[in-house]
């Protein structure tokens, strides 16, 4: 089991990671920030119950993950969708690729930034996302196909 200044470090080591899915997820950055927060107190509460330091970035994400929708729920009672702002674009990013992923539906989106951006594997996905393997296979195949169609017309408009 990891003592607390190894679950320090790989918590920070995650924290670019933990921002990039959570700006996947979450119009605010005010949100962005709370899931941030939340996910390092849930994770730290319960860093004793990770049985395989191994699956920590799994683990971690999958926290997050759950946090983002926690706060996407109780948001989507208090707002409507035309008060929520746009996400501003992370630094270094290709706007028009992240306006393209913005434009899917989020599960199709979330398995494409976890592999493509994160670098995990479609099996750390299934698990993050607590979904089969096949299914994560499914979706990682429409998000390619809906955004080569969206490349595509984007192509043809030029």
């Amino acid at each position: 089991m990891m003592d607390e200044l190894q679950f320090t470090r790989k918590l920070l080591d995650s924290e670019q990671m933990l921002y990039r899915i959570a700006c996947a997820l979450l119009r605010s950055e005010a949100d962005r920030q709370d899931a941030m927060q939340e996910t390092a107190l849930k994770a730290w509460q319960n860093y004793g119950r990770l049985r395989e330091e191994q699956y920590f970035k799994t683990w971690i994400c999958r926290i997050m993950v759950n946090e983002c929708h926690n706060l996407h729920r109780k948001n989507s009672r208090c707002f409507p969708a035309e008060m929520i702002p746009d996400r501003p674009a992370p630094e270094n990013d290709d706007q028009e690729t992240r306006l393209m992923l913005e434009s899917l539906p989020e599960k199709l989106r979330v398995p494409l930034v976890l592999h493509y951006l994160e670098g995990f594997t479609l099996e750390e996905i299934a698990r993050i996302q607590q979904v089969s393997l096949a299914l994560v296979k499914n979706r990682m195949h429409r998000g390619r196909k809906a955004l080569r169609v969206e490349w595509d017309g984007k192509e043809e408009s030029k």
